[in-house]
This record gives C-alpha cells, sequence and structure tokens, in this order.
C-alpha cells in the first residue's frame, strides 16, 4: 500500500477508535498505548533526541532521558487524537477539563485594540490552543501548512477543526493579511518556532544557531500589537492547560527573537516532555545543511531534500558565525 493509504488509513483507524471510546480519560488510554508503540518503533530518531537532551540537560541520567521520550511520543500521539476528539465538541463539554494560566493577559491585550501576535511554540497541542480560543468566542486567525503531500482525507482532518472554529490563513499568502488582522484588533496565531527562510534572524536557541522568522518583529515595529507567548499543554483525560505570557521585547531584531528563543527554552525546560523534540531536531538539520550549501532556500521543502544523515547529527554543532560567514 502506498504511503498516502496508510496515512488515510491511520487517520480513520484513530477517528474509528475515537467515536468507539467516547470519553476522554478513554481516548486518552488508547492514545497512550499507540504511542508507546509508535516509541518503541522509532529508535533511529529517538537516539537523536537522545543525544539532544543529553547535550542540552547533561546532568540529568538515562532515566529521566527515557521518561522525557516517553512523555513526548504520548504527546505527539495525543495531538492526532485530539482532531477527532474535539470535533463534535463546544466549550461546554471541555470546561472542567479546561485550565487557564494568564487568562487577564490576553484579554488585557485585545482591550488595547491593537491587535495580539500569539507566539506559540511546538509545544503541547498548538492546534487544541486556537481551536479552544475559537471555541470561547476569541477572533483568531492562523497561519497553518496546507498540507498539500497529504491524502485528501488525512488533509481534512488537519484542516477541518480549525477551519469550524478560526480563520485559517497559508504560507503561500500576501503577508498584508496579517496586518489588517492586526490592525482589526484581532489574535494571530504564529508558530515562533518555523522556519525562517531567507529573511529570517539567526538566533541560537537550545545551544545551537537556528533561524527563525523574522516576521513577528516586523508585524511588532508596525503595528504596535501586544506580543504574548502563548502554550497549551496537555493534562490528564484529554484536558488542556492554556498559559499566556506577555513579552515585552526589545527594539532590536535580534534581541527580539532572542527573547523569544530564551522563553521557548524555559518553557520546555519547565515541561520537558510537552515540548515537540522534533521540531529542534529539524531546525538544526536545516541549519546544518544551510552551512554546507551555502545559501538558504526560500522552501524549507527544498531543504529537507538537500538535507545529507550527517545534517542531523546533534554533535555537529557549528559556530554562529562560522555559519554567517559561509553566507557571504
Amino acid at each position: 500500500m502506498k504511503a498516502s493509504g496508510l496515512s488515510s488509513l491511520y487517520y480513520r483507524f484513530i477517528a474509528f477508535w475515537v467515536k468507539l471510546a467516547g470519553s476522554g480519560s478513554r481516548v486518552e488510554r488508547i492514545s497512550n498505548m499507540v504511542s508507546a508503540l509508535r516509541g518503541a518503533l522509532s529508535s533511529s530518531r529517538n537516539n537523536l533526541y537522545t543525544a539532544h537532551l543529553k547535550r542540552i540537560f547533561p546532568s540529568k541520567d538515562q532515566e529521566w532521558r527515557n521518561s522525557v521520550l516517553a512523555g513526548y511520543w504520548r504527546v505527539h500521539e495525543r495531538n492526532l487524537f485530539a482532531l477527532f476528539y474535539l470535533k463534535s465538541k463546544v466549550y461546554a463539554d471541555l470546561e472542567d477539563n479546561i485550565s487557564w494560566i494568564g487568562r487577564e493577559h490576553i484579554d488585557r491585550a485585545i482591550a488595547l485594540g491593537k491587535g495580539v501576535l500569539l507566539l506559540v511554540p511546538h509545544f503541547g497541542d498548538e492546534r487544541s490552543l486556537h481551536v479552544i480560543l475559537g471555541m470561547e468566542g476569541y477572533p483568531v486567525d492562523v497561519i497553518t501548512s496546507r498540507y498539500s503531500d497529504m491524502p485528501q482525507y488525512a488533509r481534512d482532518c488537519r484542516l477541518g477543526i480549525g477551519r469550524k472554529w478560526n480563520n485559517l490563513h497559508f504560507p503561500d499568502e500576501n503577508p498584508r493579511w496579517m496586518y489588517r488582522t492586526l490592525q482589526a484588533g484581532r489574535i494571530i496565531h504564529y508558530a515562533s518556532t518555523a522556519y525562517g527562510g531567507p529573511g529570517g534572524t539567526w538566533i541560537n536557541n537550545f545551544g545551537v544557531p537556528v533561524l527563525v522568522p523574522s516576521a513577528p518583529w516586523k508585524l511588532w515595529k508596525r503595528t504596535g500589537c501586544q506580543i504574548i507567548l502563548a502554550s497549551c499543554s496537555q493534562t490528564p483525560g484529554m484536558g488542556f492547560s492554556l498559559r499566556f505570557t506577555p513579552i515585552d521585547p526589545p527594539e532590536d531584531r535580534i534581541a527580539f527573537s532572542q527573547v523569544i528563543g530564551e522563553a521557548t527554552e524555559k518553557l520546555a525546560s519547565e515541561y520537558p516532555s510537552q515540548y515537540e523534540w522534533k521540531n529542534l531536531l529539524i531546525r538544526h538539520r536545516e541549519t546544518n545543511t544551510i552551512a554546507r550549501i551555502k545559501k538558504i532556500p526560500t522552501d524549507e521543502r527544498e531543504l529537507e531534500r538537500l538535507a545529507e544523515y550527517t545534517d542531523a547529527d546533534p554533535s555537529r554543532v557549528l559556530p554562529l558565525k562560522g555559519i554567517l560567514d559561509s553566507l557571504r
């Protein structure tokens, strides 16, 4: 069977079990069983994650790293199950199992009327964050992939819940919509740990140079919008904990991006099982590929195609100055 057929089959498998399970606790038990299997079958990737964790947290032992990875796979898998679990829900069905930390910050930011830029790192369940906000009536516009490499059923599953509660936008759209959205006092949900592209900003994050987007800084400088770091941790029984931390960023573009990166590091250090370590692996690999090919492709898929196995080696950490020199 082709990979696309397997993908659709897997999504249908999850949809079936979520419908059969019914309650959040039963859905989570099934998700945890599947995550244990997926984690056990991902030894090569686990080795890369383990090497990064050993580098970032040198004082921790192997038992701790194993625990983090087990938690990581539970979070990773439950994010897919949440697509189907939330499909027929409204906020009243969930509110007893949702906690808010710093909600007053997002409410105050909206009241100021200049728009809110929610910077959302790859942590916990980013999709359920904007879905729950939409359920509660917050006006959220979301930048998302079109998932054009996925079969139709899987693509509809990925995008359907967001279309129900939010306005979705795609990377190939004219970015003017972002300025209009903020000027209208709305919220933009933006992945702060995404690929930066040719116009991105280099920072050090988790001990390695990474290229992050410059768009948040540009939007802030032009609109005066409020900047909030937002996350959605998973809690037991298909619960969610939403956290909003206001950021008072420096004027300088690099310093702005570094502050956001450091806030993300702090979040990951507090809840390491919730962080999407796959994202760090990808950003680190991309950095090494960029240094090797001496250019920054516009299309991230091109960068992925040009990657070599050694680019993902966690021990291969290049100095930022060396990378910048290679691009001149």
